[in-house]
């Protein structure tokens, strides 16, 4: 907070001089004006980050101030020094927009710590700004949000396959609440489909003998209680974009049938004997590991190459911590619309604590926890005690495990360096190498195309050792 610019306004020359020697010695660069006029014109001259602002000076009142102040500078904090008596008024300011009130006399220290609260204010509204404005990325009405290299990545896939209008069949994987319906939501808004349905299924909530009508549709007397033709999804769905979500559960009869319908573009309702044609996006979503379930015979292999032409990988939040911050920030923006509620801010202490947390439920159990915080607490900012107990207890580093060379290094060759060596120690297993490195296979996957590291002459990278496959305890994405 050192050197930031405080403009003090009392038209009593003993106080101002008072408060600009005090204010300097704290590092903060003060200075003095007598009178509103003079404000304004301070204001104007040069940048400043904090105002002191006297309710009773020489050309008017300071509260009358306020309008013209946050039209110069909506964020700046504005404290309001007033006489004894006039806290009626005071709190009148602050429902104007002041940022706090304070009493004559002054107390030096009540005054320096509301300095600093104020200044940290407006320091949480900026980066709320920048991460709004520098790390969100509009699709219509989609928001993705984050900083990390792999959301850039997946933000570059979507813009892609959206330039080329491309009906490839994506495939996203994933830990349960990673985002992949956002992200499904994304590709279908920035494509050529957008302006046609979009339809999201669960494959998990349909009913086993019921999947077959939900998603192709039945004639009328097709089975009991097929009273009438029904449509299904992917008719429905059609000239727009299905997104089938937890694929990896589907049947291996309905995945049959899918196959069938990816290939011909036809389908064929229950009970029916005509095909139809159907012109539909599939996008796909799962949380297992699809390579370990073809192995065990689980899903078929056939089906498994044609969903994953365009394959996508979100990596857990705690892989990303970058993203939360951002994430963060976004979720109690979007909350406090939602529950009408005043636009609340993250503490620097609170966003620490949220960036230490492993968040095993990843960005769906960050929203969670926000939402909570905000319907229980009343106060404008999220403070550290807000925080559930086991986010605020969250370890801190305490142990290094690498020391910084004094000279410095690049992070990308040193993470390129130790995914060779893991292959090398494991003999390219990516299985191996994955465990070694404390990674899921699908991350690791993406970071050795991100590196071009299974492009290198002479490394032969295997995904699984045949001694080393993976049961349904070791699948890469866990979670419900």
């Amino acid at each position: 907070m050192s050197k930031a610019r405080v403009l003090v306004c009392d038209d009593e020359m003993l106080i101002r001089l008072w408060l600009e020697e005090h204010l300097r010695e704290q590092g903060y660069s003060a200075q003095g004006v007598p009178d509103g006029a003079s404000l304004l014109g301070a204001l104007e001259s040069e940048p400043t980050d904090l105002v002191l602002l006297d309710l009773r000076l020489p050309d008017g009142s300071g509260l009358d101030l306020l309008p013209r102040i946050r039209e110069l500078d909506p964020s700046l904090p504005v404290i309001m020094i007033t006489a004894y008596g006039e806290v009626e008024t005071a709190v009148a300011a602050v429902r104007a927009g002041a940022h706090h009130f304070l009493e004559k006399p002054i107390e030096l220290p009540e005054l320096l710590l509301l300095i600093e609260q104020a200044l940290e204010s407006r320091l949480l509204r900026q980066e709320l700004e920048q991460y709004r404005d520098g790390y969100r990325w509009q699709f219509s009405d989609v928001v993705l949000v984050g900083r990390s290299y792999a959301m850039r990545k997946i933000v570059e896939l979507i813009t892609r396959l959206a330039l080329k209008g491309s009906p490839a069949n994506v495939l996203l994987r994933g830990e349960s609440g990673t985002g992949k319906d956002v992200v499904a939501r994304a590709i279908h808004a920035r494509g050529p489909r957008q302006t046609h349905p979009f339809i999201s299924v669960n494959c998990t909530a349909l009913p086993e003998n019921l999947v077959e009508s939900e998603l192709f549709g039945h004639e009328a007397g097709a089975f009991t209680d097929a009273r009438e033709q029904k449509r299904g999804l992917f008719e429905l769905a059609d000239r727009g974009t299905i997104f089938l979500d937890e694929i990896g559960d589907m049947s291996k009869s309905i995945q049959a049938k899918l196959l069938h319908f990816l290939e011909a573009h036809t389908l064929r309702r229950v009970g029916g004997v005509r095909d139809h044609a159907v012109d539909v996006h599939v996008i796909t979503a799962t949380n297992r590991d699809l390579e370990a379930a073809v192995a065990h015979g689980d899903f078929r292999e056939d089906l498994f190459y044609r969903l994953n032409v365009g394959p996508v990988s979100l990596p857990p939040l705690r892989e990303r911590p970058e993203d939360i911050a951002p994430l963060a920030l976004h979720f109690v923006g979007v909350l406090s619309r939602e529950l009408r509620l005043p636009d609340r801010h993250i503490s620097p202490d609170a966003l620490r604590a949220l960036e230490r947390y492993e968040w095993p439920g990843n960005a769906r159990e960050l929203r969670n926890a926000l939402e909570r915080i905000l319907l229980l607490e009343d106060a404008d900012v999220i403070e550290l005690s807000h925080l559930p107990p086991q986010i605020r207890s969250a370890p801190h580093e305490t142990e290094r495990t690498f020391v910084l060379p004094p000279s410095g290094l690049s992070l990308d060759e040193l993470e390129r360096e130790l995914i060779c060596q893991a292959l090398e120690r494991t003999g390219g297993n990516k299985t191996g190498a994955a465990r070694l490195l404390g990674l899921s296979r699908d991350t690791l996957r993406y970071r050795l195309e991100k590196h071009g590291i299974d492009r290198r002459p002479g490394v032969l990278i295997v995904e699984e050792a045949p001694a080393e496959r993976l049961g349904s305890d070791g699948d890469a994405g866990t979670g419900s």
